[in-house]
């Protein structure tokens, strides 16, 4: 298999498990109730996702406030996640593979 499919496959993968941390963490937070912080589990998926809200932070502009950055991470996540599908289309066809 040609190399820039592996490679992004793996961009793929690393995206889908990001958005499945959001959605553990989204999941942790709504059943987790007042004492979720103190929650081993719910902190696992903010150190997880923590660092996806500080890059989108980084560039996003200052009037996006800070309650709706996961939100925007999720969005932009899901963005990211369609254009690589397209672009693994795209070169499994000018490789004439069938991925």
């Amino acid at each position: 298999m040609p190399v820039e499919i592996v490679l992004l496959s793996m961009l793929l993968a690393l995206v889908q498990v990001a958005l499945y941390l959001f959605l553990g963490r989204g999941a942790m937070w709504v059943f987790g109730g007042a004492k979720r912080d103190q929650n081993f589990i719910y902190q696992l998926f903010k150190k997880g996702t923590d660092p996806l809200i500080k890059a989108t932070r980084l560039i996003t502009p200052k009037f996006v406030l800070d309650k709706h950055l996961p939100f925007v991470t999720i969005l932009l996540l899901v963005w990211i996640g369609l254009a690589v599908i397209h672009f693994r289309r795209v070169a499994c066809v000018a490789q004439q593979l069938s991925c």
